[in-house]
C-alpha cells in the first residue's frame, strides 16, 4: 500500500511538472502573439486617432497574466495551500 502511494505521489507530481512545461510553452507562443497584437493594434489606434481599438489588448493581457504566473509565478504552490 505505502509503495503505492509512492508512485501516485510521483505520477501526480509528473503531472504538474508536464503542466508547468506545457505552460511555460504555450507562453512564448502567446508572448510573441500578444507582443504583435499590441504593437499592431496601437499602430491601428494611432492611425485611425481611434483609442477603442486597443480594447482587444485588455483581455489577451488578462491571458498573459494568468499564464505567467502559472508558468513561472506561484499558482502551483497557493493551489496546494502551501
Amino acid at each position: 500500500l505505502e509503495r503505492q502511494l509512492v508512485m501516485q505521489n510521483q505520477m501526480r507530481e509528473r503531472q504538474a511538472a508536464m503542466q508547468i512545461a506545457w505552460t511555460r510553452e504555450f507562453l512564448k507562443y502567446f508572448g510573441a502573439f500578444f507582443g504583435l497584437a499590441t504593437v499592431g493594434l496601437t499602430a491601428g489606434a494611432i492611425k485611425k486617432k481611434n483609442p477603442a481599438v486597443l480594447l482587444p489588448v485588455v483581455p489577451l493581457s488578462f491571458i498573459f497574466a494568468y499564464q505567467y504566473d502559472m508558468g513561472y509565478g506561484t499558482m502551483l504552490q497557493r493551489m496546494k495551500g502551501k
